[in-house]
């Protein structure tokens, strides 16, 4: 159901376009408060039609916001200074699907209080859907992060459009500065990477705490010495990433070192193994005092931009709400500088001096000014969320004159296809 009405959506906002009465250029962006009052909120997602938007916050709770109304659904213990905390919440795509392995399942990542390892682990929710039911926890995976280290822990999961099976997890390097173990080029390990996992499989029946498929079509699954959960690689702290929900590229958005910001894509068509260069490179430039000339096999990011920009990236979507201007970009933001921008979504390489600074409209919404940029999110139909670390989540929406235009303009484009229809059939009659 999701697949279908993301492609309507999709189709319908192209047709708009290409008809000249889409989302319009002059359109003004406005914002909606879905919750505030949170404490250093860092997602935002929404699995079902329902009017909730489930949050999570770092040090370890998941609210649920509805009707302005913010409420608790979730707590786990976690290790929480630092980059460290509750960081990354999905709920599988069959979430809402009776009779399959996915039904009322959600998986968390979370650095555990005692041991400080990263931990991915399920729960399934009970039959009213106001809260998980009890013993129902299992561990899928966890691993080591090194000791006294508290930063460059990522955290991201998802699962891609369409795939109910594999779970893609992003990992820091682990902390410190310019990756003093070079974990992101060390195929041995899986910090600084992108894993894939399948949730539904078991690889490993022996271990109770390893409770995951390895998929034989992973780059590094048959490769001695590597780890076979890597999809990609070469990453520092790939702080939120996104599937586009039309086509299932994946957007990754890396935190840099001291030069360079950047944004790395990877497309719904390839086999994986990418290796986006840390720590020989930062962005589109050798490391400095640790890095090197692009090695045979690196990629180089889509978009980079400095520290005239910003100091510290957050990934986001490309959106796909038929109702924005903004439908068909890629829009992310800088957490320390409280940016947003918009650039093409389409994967082509990108010039920073093109990208679309939204950063003043946004805070002129009706929501309020955007503090630190900790994350975006995904209504049910696409609709792009921004949460601020300060403790709101907000909706961007058209601002209600230009709206009200955007209805009038699709009204008058289905009339005309109406009248193209019944002109046709009249043809086509003998």
């Amino acid at each position: 159901m999701t697949t279908t009405i993301c492609f309507r959506a999709t189709a319908f906002g192209l047709l708009l376009g290409s008809l000249g009465v889409g989302p319009a250029a002059a359109q003004t962006l406005d914002t909606r408060l879905i919750a505030s009052g949170l404490s250093s909120p860092v997602f935002a997602t929404v699995p079902l039609n329902d009017g909730r938007t489930f949050i999570v916050e770092k040090g370890g709770a998941i609210k649920v916001a509805q009707g302005g109304v913010v409420s608790n659904f979730f707590t786990v213990p976690v290790a929480s200074s630092g980059e460290q905390g509750l960081l990354g919440l999905a709920f599988d795509p069959n979430y809402g699907v009776a009779g399959t392995p996915g039904h009322r399942r959600f998986f968390v990542n979370y650095i555990d209080p005692t041991t400080r390892d990263t931990v991915i682990a399920s729960h399934r929710v009970n039959e009213a859907g106001t809260g998980v039911v009890a013993g129902s926890r299992v561990e899928v995976m966890r691993f080591d992060q090194p000791d006294a280290l508290s930063n460059h822990k990522a955290g991201w999961i998802a699962f891609k459009p369409g795939d109910s099976n594999h779970l893609y997890i992003a990992t820091g390097d682990g902390g410190g500065g310019n990756d003093p173990l070079n974990s992101g080029q060390d195929l041995g390990v899986p910090l600084g990477k992108i894993l894939r996992i399948n949730v539904n499989a078991d690889s490993f029946p022996g271990d109770p705490n390893r409770n995951y498929g390895i998929p034989s079509d992973n780059p590094f699954a048959a490769v001695a010495g590597a780890q076979a959960e890597i999809f990609a690689y070469g990453l520092r702290n790939p702080w939120r990433n996104g599937f586009d929900r039309a086509n299932g590229n994946l957007w990754i958005a890396d935190v840099g070192q001291g030069s360079r910001e950047e944004v790395n894509f990877i497309s719904a068509s390839s086999a994986g193994g990418q290796n986006f260069g840390w720590r020989v490179r930062e962005g589109d430039i050798a490391t400095p005092g640790v890095g090197g000339e692009l090695q045979v096999g690196m990629v180089n990011p889509v978009l980079t931009y400095d520290r005239n920009a910003g100091v510290s990236i957050t990934g986001g979507y490309v959106v796909r709400d038929v109702n924005s201007r903004l439908f068909g970009q890629y829009v992310f933001g800088d957490f320390v500088y409280g940016n947003i921008w918009a650039i093409s979504g389409d994967g082509s390489a990108q010039s920073f001096g093109n990208a679309l600074d939204l950063t003043a409209e946004l805070d002129a919404g009706a929501a309020g000014p955007l503090g630190n940029i900790a994350s975006f999110g995904e209504g049910f139909n696409g609709e792009l969320l921004i949460v601020d670390y300060g403790g709101k989540v907000v909706q961007v929406v058209p601002e209600p004159g230009t709206a009200a235009m955007l209805v009038m303009g699709a009204s008058v484009l289905l009339a005309a296809v109406g009248r193209r229809r019944r002109g046709l059939n009249t043809r086509r009659r003998p």
